[in-house]
């Protein structure tokens, strides 16, 4: 896995702010529910389409927890891939 150039350990979602873990292996990702543990893990290697997906998917989970989980699989893939193919890349170090 890439290094980030600067990794980044946490973030604000909609006022709660996150501590941020990317990981070599496990679920895709996770986010957890504002108030409590406020994690976002992403277990997919950033620096791939599924990867960025992935990142997208638990950013917006974090952003509005209570959104539908078929509307954020569903926006997360659009986004992803639209970022993905505008050249979206992780630069290396």
């Amino acid at each position: 896995m890439r290094k980030l150039k600067k990794p980044i350990k946490t973030h604000s979602f909609n006022g709660h702010k996150y501590t941020i873990r990317v990981v070599p292996q496990g679920v895709h990702g996770v986010c957890d529910q504002p108030g409590q543990d406020e994690t976002l893990l992403i277990a997919t290697d950033p620096n791939t389409c599924n990867g960025l997906i992935t990142a997208i998917h638990e950013a917006m989970h974090a952003s509005d927890y209570h959104k539908k989980e078929a509307d954020v699989d569903r926006c997360s893939k659009d986004i992803g891939r639209f970022l993905w193919r505008l050249g979206y890349r992780i630069k290396e170090q």
